[in-house]
């Protein structure tokens, strides 16, 4: 299925608001991030580059609960969906 750039933006917006209470674990979700930032439709360069600089931060920077499970600073959480909103609204 061909999704647009709206459609793959709110998606990962989704998946980041559900990810703090799902069990997935940070490097499936870089990995998910990753390819649905580079199946965007007519983006620059600089902005798969950006988005591999959020993949690095999402595999490192993070810790593990007390129940065992991976999880993201609230911080980077905030970062990376501040960008997508930004993102969603100049290229879809």
């Amino acid at each position: 299925m061909n999704m647009t750039n709206r459609a793959v933006l709110e998606e990962l917006l989704i998946q980041i608001q559900s990810h703090s209470i799902s069990q997935q674990s940070r490097a499936d979700f870089a990995l998910s991030f990753i390819d649905a930032i580079e199946s965007l439709e007519d983006i620059s360069f600089s902005i798969i580059d950006k988005a591999r600089d959020w993949q690095y931060r999402i595999e490192t920077e993070g810790y593990v609960d007390q129940k065992g499970f991976e999880n993201m600073d609230n911080a980077l959480l905030a970062g990376i969906t501040h960008w997508l909103k930004t993102l969603l609204k100049n290229y879809s």
